[in-house]
């Protein structure tokens, strides 16, 4: 396949970071392709631990954490394997919410404010020609005006 459309922004990979980023310049007008080279929803590693000052960011992106019932997490506690127990306050605080549940949440939003998400899809090589960057994937070539990688 070959997209003969110019984007003004092509961004590499799908995590947190290019999903936000995607979404606001969306949202901004921008024309955006996304590159994921796994498939929404999937698991990763993760502590799934969000600190509270996140919280109104990913609500200005649409994530309904409200209605997720997330849980409020106030305080760290660290066992030994002989029940010895350590506590910590934590003064921020954060949440717990899976990134299977969270990436997936946010490449809706993705979607609905107009990126092109371009799931299964591996970035292979990235050139500047011109006055424009040349992006060459598992699925097509595309040009874009910036390119930013996450």
């Amino acid at each position: 396949m070959n997209d003969d459309k110019r984007y003004d922004t092509a961004i590499i990979g799908g995590g947190l970071a290019g999903l936000a980023l995607s979404i606001q310049l969306a949202r901004l007008g921008y024309s955006v392709v996304l590159f994921e080279k796994e498939q929404y929803p999937f698991h990763k590693v993760c502590g799934e631990y969000i600190s509270l000052e996140s919280w109104d960011f990913l609500i200005d992106l649409g994530v309904d954490l409200d209605g997720m019932n997330v849980p409020i997490i106030t305080k760290l506690q660290v066992s030994s394997a002989n029940g010895k127990l350590i506590e910590h306050i934590l003064p921020q605080g954060g949440f717990g919410l899976s990134r299977y549940q969270l990436d997936h949440t946010l490449a809706q939003l993705a979607i609905a404010s107009g990126v092109l998400l371009l799931e299964n899809t591996k970035v292979s090589d990235v050139q500047f020609r011109g006055d424009e960057f040349m992006i060459e994937s598992t699925r097509q070539a595309t040009r874009a005006k910036m390119v930013c990688g996450t």
